[in-house]
């Protein structure tokens, strides 16, 4: 039996397209989901149900405590090793060998340290919908300009992220014109053009996985506002919040006609509070699944400092503000 492949989510977007490849594939790969995403236990169940992956694990990064050493020299000695025990001390664990390749999509987690403790290679996937196609990546830069970078990455020093760590075999793009910032390992991957062939067969499957709350079958003339996580993302105050959803959807005549919202995963809140009369679509939903399960287009769409829009076509008119033009919204 030839290996398989590893995927390592840690949204429902990534085990929406890994599902996918999976499934175009035909061979049975593994699948790790982080606890981030949200219910992950239930999704892995009725992934199961499907029979595509020969393993699923769902990994709970809540019972990992990394080490913090004062001493940089010591921590830059012992990091790897103390954060490789503290992972595997619940008992889970990986061995690269096993598969063909592994791709993960947010080096920069928990499990991507894991895999550069273990000095795996991977490729690099892209976290959101183009989320790679940048001409600067701040972030990046700023990482690249740390005294002793070319040092700690030749060596493996540490951990390096986005791309940057030296067991990266391989950097997935939408559009490898626009991605200015991984020379020499660019592979181009259009999700675009995966989720525009997706087959009757393959539109059931995403269906049944992640639609478990019946969809309204006749809706003219809707709008759909797709919040962000700005609370749990501890970047404002759930007043705050619900304020300035309250004003973007007064600004933007969103309650006129048929008013659906479609809850960051991240996102808690109950918004049946704020919006009585709206329809609360599921959070754990990859945003992308609504352009195809729905028998209508919305009107209108509108979202606030996310990426939520990115990928998502079933609007005939789409609005991505930012945060500053968001909250001048709430005079």
């Amino acid at each position: 039996m030839a290996k398989p492949d590893l995927y390592i989510c840690h949204t429902a977007y990534q085990v929406m397209i890994d599902l996918l490849r999976t499934l175009r594939s035909g061979e049975k790969s593994a699948l790790i989901i982080s606890s981030t995403v949200p219910d992950a236990k239930n999704l892995a169940a009725r992934l199961e149900a499907l029979g595509c992956f020969f393993e699923i694990r769902v990994f709970d990064e809540s019972q990992c405590s990394m080490p913090n050493i004062e001493n940089p020299a010591l921590m830059a000695l012992l990091q790897h090793k103390l954060e490789k025990h503290e992972v595997e001390r619940s008992g889970f664990s990986i061995y690269p060998p096993r598969y063909r390749t592994i791709y993960i999509h947010n080096d920069w987690s928990l499990l991507g340290r894991y895999l550069q403790d273990l000095g795996a290679h991977y490729t690099l996937c892209e976290d959101t919908f183009a989320s790679t196609c940048w001409q600067r990546h701040p972030l990046l830069e700023n990482q690249r300009a740390v005294p002793g970078f070319a040092r700690r990455q030749s060596r493996g020093i540490g951990y390096l992220y986005w791309g940057d760590y030296r067991g990266v075999d391989a950097v997935e793009t939408e559009d490898p014109s626009r991605c200015l910032i991984f020379k020499g390992k660019l592979v181009h991957d259009s999700k675009a053009a995966l989720l525009h062939s997706l087959t009757e067969e393959e539109k059931t499957a995403l269906r049944g996985v992640f639609i478990t709350q019946a969809l309204p079958q006749a809706v003219e003339g809707a709008s759909i506002l797709m919040t962000h996580s700005f609370v749990q993302d501890g970047t404002m105050s759930q007043t705050k919040q619900n304020a300035l959803w309250i004003a973007v959807a007064d600004h933007y005549h969103l309650e006129d006609g048929p008013f659906f919202i479609k809850p960051h995963p991240r996102d808690i809140f109950d918004y049946s509070q704020l919006f009585p009369d709206a329809i609360i679509l599921e959070r754990t939903m990859p945003s992308e699944v609504l352009n195809f399960a729905l028998p209508f287009r919305f009107a209108r769409a509108v979202t606030v400092q996310s990426t939520a829009l990115a990928g998502f076509e079933a609007a005939d008119e789409k609005i991505s503000l930012t945060l500053p033009e968001a909250e001048a919204l709430l005079g």
